[in-house]
């Protein structure tokens, strides 16, 4: 029932836009124009863009528009008027065109005139007539927060000067016409310097593309096009609540303001000012407005304080060109009670949520992608570019190294205010199969509640290294650990399963201990170290790869060590050493769990300092035994006597762990 009323509502207000628009045709104010008195910062669509071209990037796709407008000054016949119709287009986001038929934007005056043909007194009332029939504009928005505008004005000066002649014994009226077309060219600035601060700026009548001249006893009715410059702010106080105030160099000014208190309800009033005009405050305008969906109604009340002159005809005898500096407003402009309507078109869903800006934080590295899941790998500034709190995602996607976009937690915005909202990313097997350092595009999308699209969307460059590439933190370092590779697994149960006998023999509270002897003894003679001349943070071989080619550094025989170790039940730690003024000399050796508990520590060494005691993945205090990797070819005990000075030296006598400068690492 509701949209048939809409329906019929439409239907009759475009009836009354066709009708006639001769004698009482005025300048075209849209109902929110008259209401808001200062228009410029607030114009968002293709209602009365000629205000201000560079806002026609407030429209969301197609925009249509249509006004009435009924004069109420005395004097005249009444009746509503056609006062316009526009439609405007938003393309490729970033630009926006329009255009717009105003057959009300007209001023006639006439000249009562006689002439005598043959002693006959004829009436021969001489007529001007100003008009801006048509405007079209163009806007591109350079960012969020400025965009330009530029618009052509066509405007029109008709002389009617009938003349008379006998034809015959029959009097004949010859038109006599005379017209001077110009296209009037200005340019729109609109800058967000804050969510709450809108500025715009126009210059008027810049070009004067002009074709045509009037004849020369009519030369001083020719409209002056000077250039002036035109200013505007708005200002929202709150979502519900916007201030506007605007002033040109012609010396016109207004305020207004616009109260939003919701259910698509808006109430609008401006008061209008000029140290040219009688009283100075010479006009107000009301205006109230109501959307819902894509239609938009408004109606509004323009009023003039001092109503000399204002009755809807004037004869030429009394018309001062030079006060009429615009068609729109100027001294022969009546009061008017005004309707419009406006539709979007197309995709008429409303954007909640824009991208400011996003920073990538972290770089991929191949071997630790599973924690990027949890740490993220960037973020993105979000603006909440509507008048009420939204609930904004944001989902980050890598072609063909994600199986699909990873979303964020919801982040509560308040309106148009920002938040940073962080990235992560889910990884697919994929990325273990970059080779080298690369640079890949990833895709950034923002979604806003109620909304179920993208709001936004940007890209930003992301740098994914090698599947062999390390950035130096012991802590991404555990992430190369494999126990559960297939080449780990058969190594070390095939060097168990042939000490299986010997194994038989040992006491049950020692076989982590031997196992683990076994394993490093093993390798003894298969492993070759070789020196890193980069020492930490560069290249790291995967375990499978070390036992493959038989060598590698310090890391990567720490880290195959450990996931040999893993993959029987052993639990790891790595003993990072970075001494204090060189961290050239950096370095990193092993930790491994005999599960023994301290009370039989004798049972694997009679010195301390060979050992440590320190908890286990249970909580349990056991006993651990260090072991330096990089002298491994010559066995397992001096690999543990290495170790075992390594860490009484950094940790117990340097007090590296009080410090900082050591860094235990556990790998259950």
């Amino acid at each position: 029932m509701e949209y048939k009323l809409i329906q019929r509502w439409c239907i009759a207000l475009l009836w009354v836009v066709m009708a006639d628009a001769a004698t009482y045709a005025q300048p075209i104010l849209s109902p929110r124009a008259i209401g808001l008195g200062a228009y410029g910062a607030s114009v968002k669509d293709s209602r009365d863009f000629v205000a201000n071209p560079s806002g026609l990037l407030g429209m969301k796709d197609w925009d249509i528009s249509a006004g009435t407008y009924l004069p109420v000054s005395s004097g005249g016949r009444g009746g509503f008027a056609c006062a316009g119709l526009g439609a405007g287009k938003r393309f490729l986001e970033d630009h926006a065109l329009a255009a717009q038929y105003t057959p009300g934007a007209l001023l006639e005056f006439v000249l009562p005139s006689t002439i005598t043909l043959k002693g006959v007194g004829i009436a021969a009332d001489r007529k001007i007539s100003y008009s801006e029939p048509a405007a079209a504009a163009y806007a591109y928005r350079f960012s969020d927060r400025f965009s330009a505008g530029v618009e052509g004005r066509l405007r029109t000066e008709t002389i009617s000067d009938p003349h008379y002649q006998f034809i015959d014994t029959t009097i004949v009226a010859v038109s006599n016409e005379s017209r001077t077309t110009s296209w009037l060219f200005d340019a729109a600035l609109t800058w967000h310097p804050s969510t709450k601060l809108t500025l715009s700026a126009v210059g008027r009548s810049l070009v004067d593309a002009r074709s045509g001249t009037l004849p020369e006893e009519f030369q001083g009715y020719s409209l002056p096009s000077e250039k002036t410059l035109e200013l505007s702010a708005a200002y929202d106080f709150s979502p519900q609540f916007r201030l506007t105030a605007g002033a040109g160099s012609d010396k016109y000014g207004a305020v207004g303001s616009e109260w939003t208190p919701g259910l698509g309800l808006a109430f609008r009033g401006g008061i209008y000012v000029s140290s040219r005009e009688t009283p100075t405050l010479y006009a107000f305008g009301l205006s109230a407005g109501w959307s819902i969906g894509p239609l938009e109604l408004d109606a509004g009340f323009l009023h003039f304080t001092n109503q000399e002159g204002r009755k809807g005809t004037t004869s030429l005898a009394d018309l001062d060109v030079s006060s009429i500096r615009n068609i729109s407003m100027n001294a022969y402009t009546t009061d008017r009670l005004m309707l419009s309507a406006k539709m979007i078109l197309g995709n008429v869903r409303e954007s909640l949520a824009r991208i400011v800006g996003v920073e990538i934080v972290s770089a991929v590295y191949p071997s630790a992608y599973q924690a990027l899941a949890y740490r993220p790998i960037g973020k993105v500034r979000v603006r909440n570019v509507s008048d009420k709190p939204v609930q904004a995602r944001a989902s980050f996607y890598i072609d063909r190294l994600m199986d699909a976009p990873t979303e964020s937690p919801a982040v509560t915005i308040a309106p148009r205010d920002e938040a940073d909202i962080p990235l992560t990313a889910v990884f697919n097997e994929s990325v273990r199969s970059v080779p080298t350092v690369t640079v890949r595009e990833g895709n950034v999308y923002i979604s806003a509640t109620p909304a179920e699209e993208y709001d936004d969307r940007s890209q930003a460059k992301v740098l994914i290294h090698g599947k062999n590439d390390w950035d130096g933190d012991v802590m991404s370092l555990r992430y190369f650990v494999t126990p559960d590779d297939p080449e780990v697994i058969r190594n070390s149960r095939d060097i168990l399963l042939a000490q299986k006998d010997s194994l038989a023999n040992v006491p049950p509270d020692l076989q982590l201990f031997r196992k683990a002897a076994l394993l490093f003894d093993s390798f003894a003679g298969k492993l070759l170290y070789v020196n890193d001349p980069k020492q930490s943070a560069d290249y790291v071989q995967y375990p499978a790869e070390t036992l493959v080619i038989r060598g590698g550094d310090c890391d990567d025989m720490t880290v195959c060590f450990s996931s040999l170790l893993n993959s029987i039940g052993v639990g790891t730690a790595f003993v990072d050493v970075i001494p204090p003024g060189r961290p050239e000399d950096g370095h990193i050796f092993l930790l491994f769990d005999t599960g023994l508990a301290p009370r039989y520590a004798s049972h694997i060494a009679e010195n301390p300092k060979r050992y440590v005691i320190r908890k286990n993945k249970a909580g349990t205090e056991t006993i651990w035994i260090p072991v330096e990797t990089t002298v491994i070819t010559r066995g397992f005990a001096s690999a543990w006597a290495e170790g075992a000075r390594e860490y009484f030296d950094n940790v117990e006598v340097g007090l590296g762990l009080v410090k900082g400068w050591v860094r235990i690492v556990d790998l259950y």
